[in-house]
C-alpha cells in the first residue's frame, strides 16, 4: 500500500512538473514566435509586387499564418480631411452624401469597424473611410465591387492605413459599384466589406 501511494505520488509530481515546463517553454517561445512573424511581415512588405505574388502563390498555409500573425501585430494609423478631398476652399465646397455603409468582418478571424461614405465634394466623387479600423494584413487594398467579386471590380489602390479617417477618389466610377472591400493582394483574402446604401 505505501509502495502505491509512493508510485501514484510520483506519477502525479511527474506529471505536474512536466506541465509546469511545458508552460515555461511556451512562455519563453511566445514572444520569440511573435518576433518571427512580425520579421516575416517585414521581409514579405520589402519585396516588388511581382515578387510577393509569386512568393505568395508558392507558401504554405503555415507560412500565410506566419505572415498574417506579423501584420496583425502592426498598425499604421491615418487621418485624412474633408478639406483634403477638395482643392478649393472647403467654405465653398458643396458637399453631398450619396451613399453609406458599416464595415463588416469575415469569418476569417479579422475584426473591422467603421463607416464607408460616397461623397461628392465640388461634383468629384470620392470614397471616405470614417471611425474606421480593421486587423492590419499583408498588402492590403481597397476594392470597389458589386458583391464582393474583387476580381471584377476596381482597384482604388494600397489601404492608407488600418485606423482612421481616408479617401479615395473615385472620378466616374461611383455609380457601377455597391460594395467596398478590404482585401489582400497577393493572398486573396478578404478582410471587410461594406454594401452602399442610399
Amino acid at each position: 500500500m505505501i509502495y502505491n501511494i509512493q508510485s501514484s505520488f510520483f506519477v502525479i509530481t511527474f506529471v505536474l512538473l512536466t506541465c509546469f515546463c511545458s508552460y515555461l517553454i511556451s512562455a519563453y517561445a511566445q514572444p520569440d514566435l511573435h518576433s518571427k512573424a512580425v520579421q516575416a511581415f517585414k521581409n514579405f512588405t520589402s519585396m516588388s509586387d511581382a515578387e510577393r505574388m509569386n512568393a505568395a502563390a508558392n507558401m504554405t498555409s503555415d507560412e500565410v499564418g506566419m505572415i498574417m500573425t506579423g501584420a496583425a501585430q502592426m498598425t499604421q494609423e491615418v487621418n485624412e480631411t474633408i478639406a483634403a478631398m477638395s482643392p478649393a476652399e472647403l467654405e465653398k465646397a458643396t458637399i453631398l452624401l450619396s451613399r453609406s455603409g458599416n464595415f463588416s468582418s469575415t469569418q476569417n478571424g479579422t475584426q473591422a469597424q467603421g463607416l464607408a461614405k460616397i461623397l461628392s465634394v465640388n461634383d468629384n466623387q470620392f470614397l471616405r473611410f470614417e471611425n474606421f479600423k480593421i486587423t492590419n494584413g499583408p498588402d492590403l487594398h481597397v476594392y470597389f465591387t458589386n458583391g464582393i467579386d474583387i476580381k471584377s471590380g476596381m482597384d482604388l489602390g494600397s489601404l492608407k492605413g488600418n485606423i482612421g479617417a481616408q479617401n479615395y477618389f473615385l472620378g466616374d466610377i461611383a455609380n457601377k459599384y455597391d460594395t467596398v472591400v478590404i482585401a489582400s493582394k497577393p493572398f486573396g483574402i478578404i478582410f471587410a466589406s461594406s454594401s452602399l446604401e442610399s
